[in-house]
This record gives structure tokens, sequence and C-alpha cells, in this order.
């Protein structure tokens, strides 16, 4: 089955990602959703909202850079915990909504429906770089996921267009980089798309291009729609992407 190739856009605020097969729902929020100042359970919260799962347990990460993959406890209704240290969720938890944040980076769903097997991931450069992407997809397989029906959504990051890198980055990341995720910037200096890096570790692995949508939404640039670090230093807020495995209804019971 192919995959979808569009967003809708609530008119509360944020997105959400259409034509994903029946029992998953997945997005990620704008500033109009989860402004700049709000707390990061709060804003969470409000991200399971957007996903039509308001009362949900909400997983999320203590964020560090690197390719530790955490799959979530047991989550009371109505709380949001931080799930572990980390930057990759996974869970076959039906009902468990699993959220990452970021203000620049990359934030990557990847969902088995039919293996009923969910991954989320933040993917800075330097998660790129120790292939956090691959670990993700390894948790998943190892939950019975098969990679060619493993579908790919991308959240907005920063672009190549406007961000920046020094050569230390670049060889960080050697042996991930397609050719085209990298242009001369000024001095030693280049721009780098990392969103397309982790597109292409995906491809890497088999997963189909027909299943991985990334639309090109930029937090640097749309100012008023996307927090941005680059943009806005300190006073940036976060954007939350993720998803949940919805729980399958019950069955009516039978007639005496």
């Amino acid at each position: 089955m192919g995959l979808l190739s569009a967003l809708s856009w609530p008119e509360g605020g944020g997105a959400l990602f259409s034509g994903l097969p029946e029992g998953v729902s997945a997005g990620f929020t704008t500033l109009a959703l989860v402004p700049d100042d709000l707390d990061a359970d709060a804003g969470a919260r409000r991200f399971a909202g957007l996903l039509g799962e308001p009362c949900a347990p909400v997983a999320r990460l203590k964020q560090v850079h690197g390719a530790v993959v955490v799959e979530p406890g047991i989550v009371p209704p109505r709380e949001v915990v931080v799930a572990g240290a980390g930057d990759a969720l996974v869970t076959t938890e039906r009902g468990l909504v699993l959220a990452i944040a970021t203000a620049d980076c990359v934030p990557v769903v990847l969902v088995d429906a039919e293996a009923g097997a969910l991954a989320v991931v933040h993917a800075g450069w330097r998660g790129t770089a120790a292939r956090i992407v691959d670990a993700a997809l390894d948790a998943l397989v190892v939950r019975g996921a098969r990679i060619d029906r493993i579908q790919a959504l991308f959240g907005p990051s920063i672009s190549g267009a406007v961000y920046e890198v020094g050569p230390e980055v670049l060889a960080a990341l050697d042996g991930t980089l397609p050719a085209a995720a990298v242009a001369p910037g000024r001095g030693d200096r280049s721009w780098l798309d990392v969103a397309a890096c982790n597109e292409a570790a995906l491809r890497a692995r088999g997963v189909g291009a027909d299943r991985i949508f990334r639309p090109r939404l930029c937090t640097f640039l749309e100012k008023g729609r996307f927090s941005s670090f680059r943009r806005d230093g300190a006073n940036a807020g976060r954007i939350y992407t993720g998803a949940v495995l919805r729980e399958r209804p019950t069955a009516p019971a039978a007639l005496s």
C-alpha cells in the first residue's frame, strides 16, 4: 500500500498526517497550539489532544542527541511521563501517545500498522551521525515490524537552505551524507539538510520512497508557525511530533 501525500491543518493549530492506516494517528504541533512559553508536559498534553486522545497517557524523553531507543513502561491514563534518556521511543502498546520535542532537529514517525509497532525519533545531526533511525528500525523489527511495511513520516525541521555547519559536522556524518544533502557555504562551512540524511538512511535500509513522506516545512523560515532554536535561541519553545496506535474497538457482547 502506498503512503499518504498530504497534511490536514485543524483550526486550533497543529497538523495531522492524512491517509494513514486505520488505527494510527500522527501529527505535529504549531505555535498556534503550543506557544513557545508553554511548559513541556502541557505541550505534550495538547499534542495528545491534537491526535484525538486528550486523556491518553503520553510518553516523552530526556533527549540526549544519541542513538538510544527507549520503550516506556506502563503509563497511567492522563499522565505525561519522561520515559528515560534517549532519542527514540518505541511501543506496541495501544492508546499510548509517543511524543518527540524539537526546535530545528528532525522528527520522524515510523510505523508498521499491521504489526502494531510504532517508533518516534529525534534526529539532530549528532543523532543522525549515531544512526538513531537505524536503531529505531531495529527496535521495530524486534517487535514484529517488517521493513517493507514501515511508513516514515517527517515533521518540520530546519532546511538545508539555512542550516550552516562547520567541517567537524560533516566529518561526524561521514558515510551518512547523500550528495543532495550538502551544499558549499561560506569559507569552510556548508549548508546541511539533516532531514535528507535521515531519508537516505531509511532508503538504504529498504524503506521504499512511496512509504516516506517528507514535507518541506522549515522551522527557521516559518517564523509564525514553528519554534526554531537557531532563529530564537533560548526563547524558542518546542514542536511536538509523534503518534498513537489507537485502541481496537471492543466487540459487542453476544446476545443471550
